[in-house]
């Protein structure tokens, strides 16, 4: 007979709760992340996922329940399962009057193995090569971000932890970020827990994922899994009369759920559809200034929390 060893989850916890006084900041979370994902650890703010996270970090003690990384407990094997994670989980600190290389070096002395070639590689995949021998007091609040994040995969973690690692960047920064966690996750081969609340962010890296609310898992699955929903497209419409063409969707048989939220009207229609929808709109007088789907993500989510914000995140 075969025996097959099925190596332990990069994450697992068991009933983990977190009270803060009359507070149940998180409440029996069952959660389990395999390893090699890019896991979304998705949820509104305020809804338990930096908790979460400090006690993963052992940065707070769970309340009740349990947690193992790659099948250590955090309470029982705390300095051996810490020198297999790397995490950024606040802004990260630098000397600014030093290179962006000799920050580096500094802390590579604390670890065993990581020399000069290893710094060097870390700044390439962060796409900070160029700019290594600058002086990091030069570099923008999204280079700062990268630059955190090399510094937590200086070691050759097998897991990176990462609490929302695009907040407050602009565009191109929280698109950076982005394509430096793909080339993380290609070339060092390390499991990524991600937080955000950012939906669009989930379904462009992320391979598995999870719902936080109010401190409870609602959801955990694939993201390949809640993409292949099939379903009427939720779309988005902007024009004027905004009462006109409520009344045009409203007649139309292949358009359902119409709903109007901050002057614009939200409602299913079949992408097929989507042009007859223009048209009939324009027959009617009705001036479109936008017709578009909202992602299939989102709108899986709004199901669960209502109408997102402007940036594409959960309420």
């Amino acid at each position: 007979m075969i025996i097959i060893n099925t190596p332990p989850p990069a994450i697992a916890t068991s009933n983990l709760s977190k009270r803060f006084g009359k507070r149940l900041a998180v409440n029996q979370l069952d959660l389990e992340v395999q390893e090699g994902e890019i896991f979304g650890f998705l949820g509104p703010n305020g809804s338990g996922k930096t908790t979460t996270i400090r006690m993963l970090l052992s940065l707070i003690r769970p309340t009740e329940g349990s947690a193992h990384l790659f099948g250590q407990s955090i309470r029982r094997e705390y300095p051996r399962y810490l020198r297999q994670v790397g995490a950024l989980v606040d802004e990260p600190d630098f000397y600014l009057n030093l290179s962006a290389l000799a920050n580096l070096k500094l802390l590579a002395r604390l670890h065993k193995g990581v020399d000069e070639a290893r710094c060097r590689k870390v700044l390439r995949l962060a796409g900070l090569e160029e700019r290594a021998h600058d002086r990091v007091k030069t570099y923008s609040h999204g280079m700062c971000q990268r630059l955190g994040i090399a510094q937590a995969i200086l070691h050759r973690p097998r897991l990176l932890i990462l609490d929302e690692p695009t907040t407050g960047l602009d565009p191109q920064g929280m698109h950076e970020v982005r394509q430096m966690i793909r080339r993380f996750a290609h070339e060092e081969g390390m499991t990524i827990f991600l937080s955000s609340h950012l939906l669009n962010e989930v379904e462009q890296i992320c391979t598995s994922m999870a719902v936080l609310s109010e401190g409870k898992l609602l959801v955990s699955g694939s993201v390949e899994q809640f993409l292949s929903v099939e379903t009427a497209t939720l779309t988005e419409l902007q024009a004027d009369p905004i009462s006109a063409a409520r009344t045009v969707l409203e007649g139309l048989s292949f358009v359902s759920q119409v709903e109007e939220q901050n002057g614009r009207l939200h409602f299913r229609v079949d992408h097929q559809h989507r042009p007859k929808v223009a048209r009939a709109l324009i027959e009617q007088g009705v001036e479109i200034y936008s017709l578009t789907p909202v992602s299939r993500l989102e709108d899986y989510f709004l199901s669960l929390f209502g109408s997102p914000d402007t940036g594409g995140g959960l309420p």
